[in-house]
């Protein structure tokens, strides 16, 4: 992939059920697109087991692959954090203003060939919440260039493209898996 630096980025978007492999495919691609030398920045949001069950999930850097609690059970949330409704989960606002920093950060640097990841746009983004803010800023700097990949549920990707709204010059959806299909989408981005 050329660096991004013609007007008009591109965005991926990698759509499914929970589980269906979003984030996998992410960290995935992450991967090989570090191995041949792209800069990976955003966030990608890989699940939290304990004991063998599921108890939330976090959200990692893919710059520096460090690592923060996102959102658990409610047993196993901290204090102060947030509930949504009839959400499953309880959510870490710390985590939230950490995230929405990461992807304004990464959105500064979207012409400079980077791939941006924003994993996953939720329910809570959806109506303008956790890490809506971030995600926006990702979307506006599309206009100048580069490439950014969102995740998110099926019934979730009307709502993506509402917040791509023109911004990128291309939009390609895509399901899981297929890492190699992906790569080939955004060497197309290029």
């Amino acid at each position: 992939m050329k660096r991004g630096d013609g007007p008009g980025g591109r965005a991926i978007i990698i759509y499914g059920p929970i589980g269906s492999g979003k984030t996998t495919t992410c960290l995935r691609l992450a991967e090989e697109l570090k191995a041949r030398g792209l800069r990976v920045l955003g966030l990608i949001s890989p699940r939290v087991y304990e004991d063998g069950g599921l108890i939330g999930y976090d959200l990692l850097n893919a710059s520096t692959m460090e690592r923060r609690p996102l959102c658990r059970v409610p047993e196993r949330a901290g204090g102060g954090w947030l509930s949504y409704g009839r959400l499953h989960y309880t959510f870490s606002p710390e985590a939230f203003r950490w995230g929405n920093k990461i992807l304004e950060e990464a959105a500064g640097e979207m012409c400079g060939g980077a791939v941006i990841f924003i994993d996953e746009f939720g329910r809570v983004e959806a109506v303008g919440g956790g890490l809506y803010r971030g995600a926006m800023a990702v979307a506006e700097e599309l206009k100048r260039g580069g490439a950014a990949i969102y995740t998110c549920r099926g019934e979730l990707v009307e709502r993506v493209l509402k917040l791509l709204g023109g911004r990128a010059e291309r939009v390609l959806m895509h399901r899981p898996h297929g890492v190699d299909e992906i790569l080939r989408l955004l060497t197309l981005c290029s």
